[in-house]
């Protein structure tokens, strides 16, 4: 949409609800599609590659709702701002676009990413019995520094994800792509209501 348009609002609440309900959808099949497939964790092959000796992603198949939830919500984000204040002012490059989003979105997910796992490993009950006298402040210094690694090196686990990362990457741009259209054909509609009244 137009930056002048008064209806942005409803617009992005559109965006938002068309993406999160998509995106939900499309990653609870993948997630669970690629685990039943390959009847072990979907991010086998992270254990596998370098970069992670000290990570353990056992955690995101055992609990899978938040990490997915955690993508689900970032990418949503990211999504609906992108088709509300972006795609049609800058309608001329929008397959780039479309290919950027997922790792926009990635690299936003990613310190998400590693809080999640660093409270999944370690519980904050842990810091208060294992440093009794300055528990929050270890705590807080681990999860930051984890929430960091994410940051670091999310974008890597997300490339040695095989076939996960191929899967969700064609999932995502597909709903761009279809949200964009439904969302210009909206747009469109809005367009002509107005100029009739």
């Amino acid at each position: 949409m137009e930056k002048n348009d008064n209806n942005w609002g409803m617009v992005y609440a559109r965006a938002f609800v068309y993406f999160f309900f998509t995106l939900g959808v499309a990653s609870v099949i993948i997630f669970f599609g690629v685990r039943s497939i390959h009847s072990d964790i979907p991010y086998k092959s992270v254990f596998k590659l370098i970069g992670f000796k000290v990570y353990n992603f056992t955690g995101v198949d055992s609990e899978p709702t938040f990490y997915l939830l955690s993508i689900v919500v970032m990418s949503t984000f990211v999504a609906a701002t992108w088709i509300t204040f972006f795609a049609y002012k800058y309608s001329r490059h929008i397959k780039i676009q479309i290919l950027l989003i997922p790792w926009i979105s990635l690299i936003l997910t990613s310190p998400i990413f590693g809080l999640l796992y660093s409270i999944y490993l370690r519980k904050p009950t842990d810091f208060i019995i294992q440093y009794p006298s300055n528990s929050r402040e270890v705590m807080w210094l681990f999860y930051k520094t984890d929430a960091l690694d994410g940051l670091k090196l999310g974008w890597l686990a997300a490339i040695q994800s095989f076939p996960i990362n191929i899967l969700s990457y064609l999932a995502f741009c597909s709903i761009l792509f279809i949200g964009y259209r439904i969302f210009s054909q909206l747009g469109n509609a809005d367009e002509k209501e107005i100029a009739k009244g």
